[in-house]
Formats: C-alpha cells, sequence, structure tokens
C-alpha cells in the first residue's frame, strides 16, 4: 500500500500542475504497472473540474480512511510524494465534510429520502466524528 500511495502523490501533484482537479481522486480510479507501481492510467473523469488541489487530496485521503482504516496510518506516503504543502488536518477535513454534503444534496435529487442520499448522509457523520 506504501507504493500505491506513494504513486498517488506524484500522479496527482502531475494533474494539479495542469491546473485541474479530477474530482473523485484516490487509489480506486488509478491503474498501476504491477512490477513498478508506476500509474498507468486515470480513470473516472467526470468529476474533473478548474478547482482548488485540496479538493483532490481531501478525497484521496477521504477514500483511504472510509474504506481502507487500516492504512490511515500510512498517509504520510501520500502526503510526501504529492512534494507540495499540505493543508491542514481542519482543512482538509471541511472539505470533506463538503464533499459528502454535496453527495448528500445530489443523492436527494434523485431520490429523497432513498437509500443512496441516507448512505451519504451516514458518511457524512462519520467524516465529521474524525480526528486527526
Amino acid at each position: 500500500m506504501v507504493e500505491v500511495l506513494a504513486g498517488c502523490g506524484h500522479t496527482l501533484a502531475r494533474i494539479h500542475r495542469l491546473g485541474i482537479v479530477h474530482g473523485d481522486y484516490g487509489p480506486q480510479n488509478l491503474l498501476f504497472d504491477p512490477s513498478t507501481f508506476e500509474t498507468a492510467a486515470i480513470l473516472d473523469w467526470e468529476w474533473a473540474h478548474p478547482g482548488e488541489p485540496i479538493e483532490d487530496l481531501a478525497w484521496c485521503e477521504w477514500i483511504v480512511r472510509m474504506h481502507h482504516p487500516e492504512h490511515t496510518s500510512l498517509l504520510r506516503y501520500f502526503f510526501d510524494a504529492y512534494g507540495e504543502p499540505v493543508p491542514s488536518w481542519q482543512e482538509r477535513q471541511a472539505a470533506m465534510i463538503a464533499r459528502c454534503r454535496a453527495l448528500v444534496d445530489f443523492t436527494g435529487r434523485w431520490e429523497p429520502g432513498g437509500d443512496a442520499e441516507k448512505l451519504w448522509i451516514e458518511r457524512l457523520d462519520t467524516t465529521a466524528s474524525w480526528t486527526a
């Protein structure tokens, strides 16, 4: 997982130098060469937009914390490989919460009170409960 997170950091820095935000950035949307862990492809660009790098930094961290909590301590490899100053925990968590709220709104427009909206409300609550 260290190699994957470091690869995520290197690749994200390159994306941000282009002036864009992926919008759903994390290891789940990268394909790696299994022998070198070099990024072979970046998937799922439908949320890409001009924006602030903290959006992707926070979302990649959110993906790890939410879906791979046993690897949270390895996030330092992601941030180190990114090579740029990393916003504070409070700023990153605020960006995670903002994204979760946006997804609550998004899913609620499709099916108010539905399972997807409930899931994102639960994820929002979980995200708000995290400490650094």
